[in-house]
């Protein structure tokens, strides 16, 4: 009897560590955005990128650019009291080499995408950029389709007017 309790724990236990990862609401999202960078002491162009949630992963052209892996794992977690979900994402993306690392920290909210990056070399703090941007995939809502006239049944025999 005993051996049965444990092999059923044993099965309870390893269906619940098996079971697949459940898929974060902006999964599938891409966002173009703007990266403007904070306590600048010259003036510099705003960074434009492109940065999608696919698969459980960040996907981001300017960490590329950087000499980063261009895509890593996220964290979200969804706040709804406001009434509406809006996603809050982080991750860190690294170059163990260069000892480079981008911190992202941000929101969605529906289709619109803000939050922070802060670059770090060596532990210490490079740059930190805010940005913002809009979905670029949102799928647009199909036109409601034009009346069309009927036309008269030309079959239909007339009735003559009566007064």
């Amino acid at each position: 009897m005993r051996k049965l309790i444990v092999i059923a724990f044993v099965i309870a236990t390893s269906s619940a560590f098996a079971q697949a990862k459940k898929k974060s609401p902006v999964d599938g999202k891409i966002f173009t955005i703007t990266l403007t960078l904070e306590e600048q002491k010259k003036k510099a162009e705003p960074q434009k990128d492109e940065v999608s949630f696919m698969l459980g992963k960040y996907k981001s052209v300017f960490m590329g650019l950087a000499g980063l892996p261009t895509q890593a794992d996220y964290e979200y977690e969804v706040d709804s009291t406001s009434g509406k979900a809006i996603v809050k994402f982080s991750l860190e993306s690294k170059n163990e080499e260069t000892q480079e690392r981008f911190s992202w920290e941000g929101s969605v909210d529906d289709d619109k995408i803000v939050g922070t990056l802060t670059t770090r070399k060596k532990g210490k703090v490079v740059a930190t950029y805010k940005f913002a941007g809009t979905q670029k995939n949102k799928k647009k809502a199909k036109p409601q389709p034009k009346p069309v006239a009927v036309p008269k049944d030309s079959t239909a025999v007339e009735q003559p007017k009566t007064e």
